[in-house]
C-alpha cells in the first residue's frame, strides 16, 4: 500500500524566522508601528499573513495593503532566508526511496514555495507541491491540503495511509478535517499543548523520527 506523506513548510522543513519577522517588521514599520516583541513575531510565523496583519486592528483592504508591502520584501530578500532542519532532508529522501509519495500543503504562494524548496535542494523529492493562491480565494490549509490529496490523486479508502505533518494547530485540524493522520512537529513553532490540543495523533522531536512513525508500519 503506497504511503502519502503532506508537509507544511515553515517551522516543518525549514526554520524561516530571519525572513518571515523581518518582512512582517517591515509590512508594520510602513504604517508606523514598530513590533519587536520576539515571542509575538514567533507566533505569525505558520498562519496566513491576512490573519496576522488584523489582528493589529486593520480593515480587510489595509490587511491586503501590508500583505503586499510584505512580499515587496519577501520575495527579494525573505525567500532565501530558509534554513532547513537537521534531519529534513536525509528524511525526505529516505521517504522517496522507499516508494511514498510526497507533497507539500502551505499556506505559503505556491510560487515561493517551489523557489524554496529548490533553494533547499529538496524539491525533487516531492510530487506534489500546493500552496496559497495569492488573490486569496484558496488561503486556508484545511482547503490546501484537500488540493494536495486530489493532485495525489488519493482515494477515500487510502486515507488512512495519509499523513500531514506540521508545527500549528491548523496543520492538524487540516489534517484531520480531511481523514488524513496528524503529525506534530514539536521542534517547531506550535508548543504540545498547542498540537496536542488540536488533536495531534503523534508528536515528534525531529524530522527523522517521522520515518519510524511511516515507514515503521510498512507491512501492515
Amino acid at each position: 500500500m503506497t504511503k502519502y506523506v503532506l508537509f507544511d513548510l515553515d517551522g516543518t522543513l525549514n526554520d524561516p524566522y530571519e525572513g518571515i519577522t523581518s518582512c512582517i517588521k517591515y509590512a508594520l514599520e510602513s504604517v508606523g508601528i514598530e513590533e519587536n516583541d520576539p515571542q509575538k513575531l514567533r507566533s505569525y510565523i505558520g498562519p496566513p499573513l491576512r490573519n496576522t496583519f488584523a489582528l493589529y486592528g486593520f480593515n480587510e483592504e489595509k490587511c491586503e495593503e501590508l500583505v503586499k508591502k510584505y512580499r515587496e520584501k519577501f520575495l527579494v530578500e525573505g525567500i532565501h532566508q530558509n534554513i532547513p532542519y537537521e534531519g529534513s532532508r536525509e528524511m525526505l529522501k529516505a521517504l522517496h526511496e522507499h516508494g511514498c509519495k510526497i507533497a507539500l500543503a502551505s499556506c505559503k504562494p505556491e510560487r515561493a514555495c517551489r523557489i524554496i524548496l529548490e533553494e533547499t535542494g529538496v524539491l525533487k523529492y516531492f510530487d506534489v507541491v500546493s500552496g496559497a493562491t495569492e488573490d486569496k480565494t484558496l488561503d486556508t490549509k484545511p482547503a490546501i491540503i484537500k488540493l494536495s490529496l486530489e493532485r495525489l490523486g488519493v482515494s477515500e479508502n487510502e486515507l488512512e495511509h495519509v499523513y500531514m505533518v506540521g508545527d500549528r494547530d491548523m496543520d492538524m485540524i487540516g489534517a484531520h478535517e480531511n481523514g488524513a493522520v496528524a503529525v506534530g512537529a514539536l521542534y517547531g513553532y506550535g508548543d504540545e499543548e498547542e498540537l496536542t490540543g488540536a488533536g495531534a495523533d503523534y508528536l515528534i522531536n525531529n524530522p527523522l523520527e517521522l520515518l519510524d512513525i511511516v515507514l515503521g508500519k510498512e507491512d501492515e
